[in-house]
């Protein structure tokens, strides 16, 4: 298929859940968001929320910071795990990760844990039996027992037992039974998947692949062909080996051609009928501020072609050489993005504080009565009362407009 650009925008938002979804309110929508996205990518910096608390208000409303992940975890909604990166996996997917576990997971996860082993031999086994007898546990409560205290550097790790947790983890004989504070509990598998999903039908990992690819498609909405290798990971060796051109012939997926965009994209195999359905359906009235990790956003170079915007998350350069801010929001609105702002929030004086506002051309000024009512509408996802601006004005709640829902 050949798209306008707008055409493919129209799909892509529509995909992604960002156009024509009216999820219920509150945890109703959470349950529902959750389970049409897939999964949602985990990251543990709290400025606005966290990225996932972020992904669900740009769709759900009257959420807050905290309520995805307890949600996920308390209903066994779904399940952490490697997708992209470390993710919230729906639960329906898990026979299919579990072939992933059971080759012994990420691979740089194998070569942590064969080092592990050289280095404290029986350690993993030992926080196995221990979270076994006493789990749901965290790092602390095995340092509390007096469990693989000796000091090991590695990937989220200083001590031996965190080191053993990660290990077991990563193979699937732990899974994250909940979070306290953003602190991980880990359980054996079997107290924390349910037997249903567990006994499932195992996977090869040839079809796991193939399941993966059709899965990471439908998360972004138009999967880059060429680049954006980190839109790829876990998949880089089936881009290599012609896994998607398969599946084109197939009739599995759909290949797109965009106006003036020499890299074609990946799209579900209905892409056609969708975009129909996308065209029926209007964008959400309110701009929408997306979070940082949104699958909206893995395919950064294809994000600049596609949509004409630029987005470097700036959390780790150094402040001298932030061009926005520190942690940024994009703002969604119409089919563009109109504007990013850097913000903090201040849960003691419930103050939303706008470090800085980026205007995009032909976006949507600060001032808005638009971006006003965005703001209402962000001010509540975050319980707060207050703006901050960056000109040392104060917006309160109940001044800003409502606009349209």
């Amino acid at each position: 298929m050949t798209w306008s650009v707008e055409e493919a925008r129209c799909y892509q938002l529509f995909a992604v859940g960002l156009r024509g979804s009216a999820h219920e309110p509150g945890a109703h929508g959470i349950r529902a968001c959750f389970r049409d996205l897939g999964g949602i990518q985990l990251d543990p910096l709290p400025a606005l929320g966290r990225n996932h608390d972020l992904v669900i208000q740009a769709r759900v409303d009257e959420t807050h910071p905290g309520d995805v992940l307890d949600l996920i975890h308390r209903e066994r909604l779904g399940f952490e795990y490697w997708d992209k990166v470390l993710c919230a996996i729906a639960i329906e997917e898990f026979p299919w990760f579990s072939a992933l576990m059971r080759s012994g997971g990420d691979r740089y996860g194998q070569r942590r844990e064969a080092r592990l082993e050289r280095e404290h031999p029986g350690v993993i086994e030992l926080v196995r039996r221990t979270v076994a007898d006493h789990g749901p546990l965290s790092s602390r409560e095995l340092k509390a027992l007096g469990v693989g205290r000796a000091a090991h550097r590695a990937w989220k790790a200083n001590t031996a037992a965190n080191g053993a947790l990660e290990a077991l983890w990563n193979r699937g004989v732990l899974s994250v039974s909940h979070r306290n504070a953003y602190r991980r509990y880990f359980d054996l598998t079997d107290r924390v998947i349910s037997e249903a999903h567990r006994t499932a039908p195992a996977a090869s990992l040839e079809a796991f692949e193939r399941h993966l690819l059709l899965r990471r498609v439908r998360m972004t909405g138009l999967l880059p062909a060429r680049g954006d290798a980190e839109a790829w990971a876990f998949l880089r060796s089936a881009r290599k080996d012609g896994l998607p051109g398969r599946l084109i012939a197939s009739g599995d997926l759909s290949l797109v051609e965009v106006e003036g965009i020499n890299t074609p994209f990946y799209a579900a195999a209905d892409a056609r009928e969708g975009l129909e359905r996308a065209r029926r359906v209007a964008s959400p009235g309110l701009p929408r501020f997306i979070a940082p990790l949104d699958p909206l956003l893995w395919a950064r170079t294809a994000l600049l072609r596609l949509w004409d915007f630029e987005y470097t998350w700036e959390v780790y350069k150094p402040a001298a050489k932030r061009r926005y801010g520190y942690y940024v929001l994009p703002i969604l609105w119409d089919g563009r993005f109109v504007g990013r702002f850097d913000g903090r929030y201040d849960r003691t004086s419930r103050t939303l504080s706008i470090l800085s506002y980026h205007e995009e051309p032909h976006g949507l000024a600060l001032s808005d009565p638009l971006i006003r009512a965005a703001f209402r509408r962000f001010l509540a996802y975050l319980d707060g009362e207050r703006i901050a601006l960056p000109d040392g004005g104060v917006w309160e709640a109940e001044s800003l407009p409502r606009g349209i829902s």
